[in-house]
């Protein structure tokens, strides 16, 4: 099984560490791309949604989220809808379905009472440093468990999202100078502006 051990090294390098909702994540991005009956995403071919808010523990989730299925920030492929689980939905634009992913109680349970949870709550960090021995059994449980036994899948059902068209065309802003592009441009009489720049003109004097 060489894909997931690469897919966790990537995981690492991008989330800072190896982490037990690193590897669910992984799990999760590829249950949800068998169940699209789909490949990850090269360019916009999907959009996935996470249910971690940004004071979960399992802030890992996301990144294994990233790594499995192509969604990236960068592509602008991920968004977080924080209701505190470890959760995806995963859209394919382009046939307009959707599946959701959702970590099984049972499997929540077994982290929550495991020993790399005790050292993370105690320390409050959920990138505390942990022992290999106690970390690896974990990572192990989560490669080795069955698909069915880690998740729910929901039923493929209908969704369709807004694509936004991308922009090329760039000005600079007559007050910082950063160059910013078009339909972020905000004029102010004779001034064009980006954002940061428009939003100071708009404070009163003090």
């Amino acid at each position: 099984m060489q894909r997931p051990k690469r897919e966790l090294e990537c995981g690492e390098l991008l989330h800072g560490h190896p982490c037990p909702p690193l590897a669910l994540g992984l799990r999760a991005g590829h249950a949800a791309l068998g169940a699209l009956e789909t490949p990850r995403a090269v360019e916009r071919e999907l959009f996935a949604m996470v249910e971690v808010g940004g004071d979960h523990y399992g802030q890992g989730f996301a990144d294994g989220v990233q790594v499995a299925t192509g969604c990236t920030f960068g592509k602008d492929l991920i968004v977080r809808v924080p209701h505190g689980k470890l959760g995806l939905t995963l859209v394919d634009q382009r046939r307009r379905r959707a599946v959701r992913v959702a970590v099984r109680g049972e499997v929540d349970e077994a982290l929550e009472s495991s020993e790399w949870f005790r050292v993370c709550e105690a320390r409050g960090q959920p990138w505390a440093p942990v022992p290999d021995e106690v970390l690896e059994p974990l990572l192990g449980f989560v490669r080795a468990t069955a698909e069915d036994r880690l998740f729910s899948v929901s039923p493929v059902f209908p969704m369709e999202l807004e694509d936004g068209t991308p922009s090329f065309r760039t000005v600079p802003c007559d007050a910082c100078g950063d160059r910013v592009l078009l339909p972020y441009v905000r004029e102010r009489g004779e001034a064009r502006l980006c954002l940061r720049c428009a939003e100071r003109r708009a404070l009163p004097p003090r």
